[in-house]
């Protein structure tokens, strides 16, 4: 939630200071968290708590932006549904290319932005970069909640 609230993601690469935005970076960063956690057995299990508190987060600022328990269920629930659609979106992406990763972000992360192909670019190798340090640390550090995620990268014209 700390890495998504980075104002150079707003700031520099286009990414929307809406509540949809911020939700769709915070799907971003947890994907690499996800997927890191999946590569050992202590980081599966703690995937699912990770993945309960950072519901339960959601559903925290949602009540102190005044949104009802009905309006909150159901907005949980669709983001539940959209977290697991973006999960494998990112993963196919990172598979097939940046072509396909920078598909998924335009789809998900961008869906109502106007983004520049700089700031897709950019966005594309952020998530190459997250996904390749987080792969580093180690089980231990990530248990404590010690996570350290790379700066957003700076965005450079396409020649």
């Amino acid at each position: 939630m700390t890495q998504s609230r980075q104002p150079d993601f707003f700031a520099r690469l286009g990414v929307a200071d809406t509540i949809e935005g911020r939700f769709d970076l915070i799907l971003v960063n947890a994907f690499v968290v996800f997927r890191r956690l999946k590569q050992d057995q202590a980081g599966r299990d703690l995937a699912q708590q990770v993945f309960d508190a950072m519901f339960a987060g959601l559903d925290q600022n949602m009540r102190e932006m005044g949104i009802g328990d009905v309006g909150i269920l159901k907005r949980v629930r669709k983001m539940s549904e959209s977290y697991h659609g973006r999960i494998v979106a990112y993963e196919e992406g990172l598979r097939d290319g940046d072509d396909a990763l920078a598909a998924a972000l335009n789809r998900n992360l961008y869906a109502d932005t106007e983004v520049k192909p700089e700031q897709l670019a950019a966005m594309v190798r952020y998530v190459h970069l997250a996904d390749a340090a987080l792969a580093t640390q180690k089980s231990e550090d990530l248990m404590k909640g010690i996570i350290a995620f790379p700066d957003a990268p700076e965005c450079t014209p396409e020649n």
